[in-house]
């Protein structure tokens, strides 16, 4: 389904957390890595470390989540590049702040005791953790009230 592309009411990031953080260094220590390889005459080794550190980076680059959006009729998570997750508020069952672990599409960023749930009429819920969570569950539970309201019975 098409998506207007109008100006979001409601915008917040994800918080990285130290063990995230670790992990999207990866990239760049493989190709520290490939470069020491090569300043120490190893170009085989040198050359075997780019290309995994180049993937690597694109990788998280496209999968890790940049963006939380709120918009009139649907729920954003912006990725890397072009690439985003839109949630219709036709296929939002609801949107609430859980501590509870549960099969889900997980877009989570940092360990935290609680996430923002948006739960799905079909299919897995999906997590993730907005730096201002209780502010996220608000403004997309009201504009979720104003879509259904405006919707004919």
């Amino acid at each position: 389904m098409d998506y207007p592309q109008g100006a979001p009411l409601y915008r917040d990031r994800p918080e990285y957390g130290l063990v995230m953080k670790a992990i999207l260094a990866l990239p760049a220590v493989l190709l520290a890595a490939a470069i020491y390889y090569w300043s120490t005459g190893d170009a085989a080794g040198g050359s075997g470390l780019v290309v995994p550190g180049i993937v690597t980076g694109l990788v998280f680059w496209f999968v890790f989540p940049r963006e939380y959006r709120v918009y009139d009729d649907h729920l954003r998570i912006v990725l890397g590049g072009p690439f985003s997750v839109k949630v219709g508020f036709q296929d939002v069952e609801a949107v609430r702040t859980t501590s509870r672990s549960s099969l889900s599409l997980n877009f989570v960023t940092r360990i935290t005791r609680t996430y923002v749930e948006i739960s799905r009429k079909k299919g897995t819920s999906i997590t993730i953790p907005p730096t201002a969570a209780e502010s996220f569950v608000e403004e997309a539970n009201q504009a979720l009230g104003r879509w259904a309201a405006a919707r004919p019975q």
